[in-house]
């Protein structure tokens, strides 16, 4: 299995919303590419590039984006993941509550699958995979 190198990270994010203090840190890195159907493609960890802290370090949203070099067959898995649990992903971008109480410190990894057996021709390039984590 191969892992992705990562891109980037932002620093950490601090803003304020009627006297609630909020963060959010963001990260990317490449998504892997899926080479064969029935075999799982994780991306490199996916961590915050400073530490938390200003708050409690609870995840109150995440907000995910992955993208490929081609539009990925229509059957293609994808999940979030953190030390704690997966999700499976609705689409190639959105927002989800799932993570809600986990350690904002803790990196996430995107999986991807392709149900199936055999070689996937042409492979299936990954691009920029990135994740928003807000918390308090």
């Amino acid at each position: 299995m191969m892992m992705a190198a990562p891109v980037a990270a932002s620093p950490l994010i601090h803003t304020n919303f009627g006297g609630e203090s909020r963060h959010a840190w963001t990260a990317s890195v490449v998504a892997p590419a899926l080479h064969g159907r029935g075999v799982r493609a994780l991306s490199a960890p996916i961590l915050p590039s400073g530490y938390l802290t200003q708050s409690e370090g609870v995840i109150t949203a995440v907000r995910w984006r992955y993208r490929f070099a081609r539009v990925p067959p229509p059957n293609l898995q994808a999940y979030l993941c953190n030390a704690n649990r997966c999700v499976l992903l609705p689409g190639a971008e959105g927002k989800t509550d799932a993570f809600r109480g986990d350690d904002a410190d803790k990196g996430f990894v995107f999986a991807f699958r392709i149900p199936g057996q055999g070689p996937l021709t042409p492979v299936l390039q990954g691009q920029a995979s990135q994740v928003t984590v807000s918390y308090r």
